[in-house]
């Protein structure tokens, strides 16, 4: 993933002006409200997430702590691939509280967070998009709550991801 270029985007919200231009095949997966997980699974035969950055921060990008407040944060960072080819770039930020109180967050290893969100009771507060001005790619992100502890979860969809289909 380039440096972190989740902290470079300019994030819209979902009810912004800016969204009503979108086009639908994107608002489609920008705005997927279940598991994007469970969604990639049906465009490959072979799913596969490689973690690419896992540890502990205490301090954020500015548009992250927008959202989030201060404190320390277990940051994965993983690709996901369909079929052998990279489809999405994402970043997790788990509150400590919130890692520390579930062993199946702190043993994912190779397997999808979104397996395990979607199995939880959680509330969605938002989710925002934006576009990569360097490259046009697109990207989202979501902040839910579980046990009123948040986790936020940006996704960048590389080129060769289904959304371009």
């Amino acid at each position: 993933m380039p440096d972190d270029i989740f902290s470079r985007l300019n994030w819209q919200n979902e009810d912004s002006a800016a969204t009503k231009t979108l086009p639908e095949s994107i608002k489609h997966w920008l705005f997927w409200q279940d598991s994007l997980t469970q969604k990639l699974k049906q465009y490959c035969t072979e799913f596969e997430v490689k973690v690419r950055s896992e540890k502990w921060l205490n301090k954020m990008a500015k548009n992250e702590t927008a959202l989030l407040s201060n404190g320390l944060y277990r940051s994965r960072e993983v690709t996901l691939l369909g079929d052998g080819l990279p489809w999405i770039e994402a970043k997790t930020l788990i509150a400590a509280e919130l890692f520390n109180s579930y062993t199946e967050l702190r043993q994912r290893d190779t397997m999808p967070l979104g397996e395990w969100l979607f199995a939880q009771t959680w509330e969605r507060q938002q989710i925002q998009w934006a576009v990569a001005p360097e490259s046009g790619l697109w990207a989202r992100r979501s902040l839910f709550f579980i046990q009123q502890k948040p986790l936020l979860i940006a996704e960048l969809f590389l080129e060769s991801s289904p959304i371009t289909d």
